[in-house]
């Protein structure tokens, strides 16, 4: 029997994509370097930056979330053959993160499958990212009340898809994993990571793209059917 369901936050609870898409749209605007791009091919290099400084350098203490904005918006000018002082990556990022803030939004679904698990289940997050930033928007989603705990990677010392991780918050929460499941959009992270620690999966396939594994995790495309998610818990789906 399903207690316990763990979510992912960005890009599953929080629309991380709708907030750094309208953060880039805003640089995209100011600095006409860009121009030669689509905000769509702004956008993937931009994540490959963000994920390759965020997970060798926020995550482990050697840099700060500041120094990281920064340096990203540093690479992403010389990518466009301009190289540019620690200032201007500065006022890039800066451009950036008050977009990102102004435009940020819960995703589509999200405080109603809350909601209605709260009534039966212990509810946490897992997440690849510093406490404070987590907790200050959660907070600032309105989310708070319904979660029981989150683990962050800074916490874990380790980052999803890393067991180590998953394993903290079972304990924590006193849960066992073939008792628990696993929302996220990340197959990698989330899925993969949730699947080596013992627990059920399910995957938030934003793109619509094949499943990898159909044998690993239940696929679905939104959070806005809660009452059919959570009819899985109960119709043997996890034992095909």
């Amino acid at each position: 029997m399903i207690n316990t369901v763990v979510f992912d936050f960005d890009d599953t609870l929080f629309d991380h994509r709708h907030s750094s898409r309208e953060g880039l749209r805003s640089v995209w605007k100011r600095y006409s370097c860009f121009h030669d791009m689509t905000l769509e091919e702004l956008e993937v290099e931009h994540t490959k930056l963000l994920e390759k400084i965020h997970f060798s350098q926020v995550l482990f203490g050697k840099m700060s979330i500041k120094e990281s904005r920064a340096e990203r918006f540093k690479f992403l000018f010389l990518d466009h053959g301009i190289e540019v002082d620690y200032h201007t990556a500065e006022n890039a990022a800066e451009i950036y993160r008050m977009a990102y803030q102004k435009h940020r939004r819960i995703s589509e679904g999200a405080e109603e499958i809350l909601k209605l698990f709260k009534k039966n289940y212990k509810l946490a997050i897992v997440t690849n990212n510093l406490i404070s930033e987590q907790e200050e928007k959660l907070d600032f989603l309105g989310l708070t009340k319904y979660i029981d705990l989150m683990v962050t990677s800074e916490e874990a010392r380790v980052p999803k898809p890393d067991p180590q991780i998953f394993n903290l918050l079972l304990t924590k929460l006193n849960a066992k994993p073939v008792e628990t499941v696993m929302i996220g959009d990340s197959w990698e992270h989330d899925i993969m990571g949730a699947h080596n620690a013992g627990m059920k999966c399910i995957w938030l396939n934003h793109h619509k793209i094949p499943c990898p594994d159909p044998s690993v995790a239940i696929e679905i495309r939104t959070l806005k059917n809660p009452e059919y998610i959570k009819s899985l818990f109960s119709s043997g789906s996890f034992n095909k």
